[in-house]
């Protein structure tokens, strides 16, 4: 029989292979809630938020993986921050804790780094959160890649129905806003081009206007 001490480090030798055969995440969103110093131990952990030490729950109130779109800004300490728009989970979420933990704190975290945290005080109904500040331009260039922006998925009423929570849905919205985008861009040139006057030319068979007709007469 195998010593157990020797399986257990055969076991772990393998980590690192066996994790370099899966494609982690690059950009993980957590945002976590306020707990109680008479709570669990295995269910809080404590951070340093202005020069205090504060109590959090372990599970998160949400994640990115309830994300649909983003928008992302310039903060003033010269990183990025972003504005986050959650499935219908995420949403309710966010609703019941702004709800029920007025005057508390939600904890952002990045990649397991704290970036920014909020002080509760209004019920947030729309599902949008934002990080205000925290991201540098590479984790921005890949959320770029993983999410439309916000206003191309509020812009459709039929993708906004949608209400999107599954990967596949998410994705479906992401390619669908692309396109609506396109359209728009398509849409916005060809109105640019009759606005400079632009006259395009009509095919053979097609209707002439009465009012041009009567001026190509002599």
């Amino acid at each position: 029989m195998r010593h157990p001490f020797l399986l257990l480090a055969a076991l772990l030798g393998l980590l690192p292979a066996c994790s370099s055969l899966k494609k982690d995440p690059k950009v993980i969103i957590t945002v976590f809630s306020q707990g109680n110093e008479m709570d669990s131990p295995k269910t809080i952990f404590k951070r340093s938020i202005a020069g205090r030490e504060m109590v959090f729950k372990v599970i998160p109130e949400f994640t990115d993986k309830t994300v649909v779109a983003f928008h992302p800004f310039d903060a003033e300490d010269g990183t990025h921050g972003v504005s986050l728009k959650l499935d219908f989970k995420g949403t309710n979420s966010l609703e019941l804790v702004t709800r029920m933990k007025q005057g508390e704190i939600l904890l952002s975290m990045v990649n397991g780094t704290v970036v920014d945290y909020v002080t509760i005080d209004r019920v947030v109904a729309d599902g949008i959160f934002t990080i205000w500040r925290g991201l540098p331009d590479e984790l921005i260039a890949v959320m770029e890649k993983e999410y439309p922006r916000i206003h191309e998925v509020t812009s459709s009423s039929e993708m906004l129905d949608m209400t999107p929570s599954t990967a596949k849905e998410k994705k479906d919205v992401r390619t669908r806003a692309g396109k609506a985008a396109k359209e728009k861009a398509k849409s916005e040139a060809a109105k640019e081009k009759v606005d400079a006057g632009f006259e395009p030319e009509l095919p053979k068979g097609s209707v002439v206007p009465l009012s041009e007709a009567l001026k190509s007469k002599p």
